[in-house]
């Protein structure tokens, strides 16, 4: 799944263009996320494991789906299968995290453990993404976006213990925007900085 870049160049876009159509790519986050809320509300939301694998699947499902650059779709299937997988094992540490920790102690410790968590998860994410052939992201994008992960994990958690709400779609949602909205600053600026280079994924 390495160098996927090779002979991919006539699928590309021309070199202003992202390398995702990120008006679908947040329209499919945004009906994901009502998905969400409306399994909440009917209350088909299944275990936390399988939740988070859930949260997983449908953001690699909108990446997948957004590319502009033509992968076989065995290819984004298995993608959105490892990426569901890492979700859940992202959660388990966690959990783990948090009885090394003693979370349940206090908020501060709470923070911690899920601000790690989302950084973490993003880290992993990212480098999921690149090993994949979606796109290459490099380190310094990656430690920025884990940092807005980790930020708009402990954002969301704020809000919801202040509306006295355990619905953890929120926090999914929360650390999508920050996931994707990171990505889609990383992309453009990247092809702001080399104008006659046609997108290759790199940073």
């Amino acid at each position: 799944m390495v160098g996927y870049s090779e002979g991919q160049g006539a699928d590309l876009g021309p070199p202003s263009l992202g390398h995702f159509r990120y008006p679908l790519h947040f329209a499919l986050l945004g009906g994901f996320g009502l998905l969400l809320i409306a399994m909440t509300q009917l209350h088909l939301a299944a275990g936390p494991s399988l939740s988070f694998a859930l949260y997983g699947a449908l953001h690699a499902a909108a990446l997948a789906i957004a590319l502009r650059a033509h992968h076989p779709i065995w290819r984004k299937c298995l993608f959105i299968a490892a990426a569901a997988a890492l979700s859940a094992m992202t959660f388990r540490f966690g959990i783990i995290a948090g009885q090394l920790l003693g979370a349940s102690r206090g908020n501060a410790e709470r923070y911690a453990v899920l601000g790690l968590s989302g950084a973490m998860g993003a880290a992993a994410y990212g480098i999921l993404i690149r090993v994949s052939g979606i796109y290459g992201l490099t380190a310094r994008p990656l430690a920025v976006i884990g940092l807005n992960c980790m930020l708009a994990t402990c954002a969301a958690f704020f809000v919801l213990t202040r509306f006295h709400s355990p619905e953890g779609g929120w926090l999914a949602v929360m650390w999508w925007c920050a996931f994707s909205g990171g990505l889609w600053y990383f992309d453009e600026r990247n092809q702001r900085a080399v104008p006659g280079r046609r997108s290759d994924g790199t940073l």
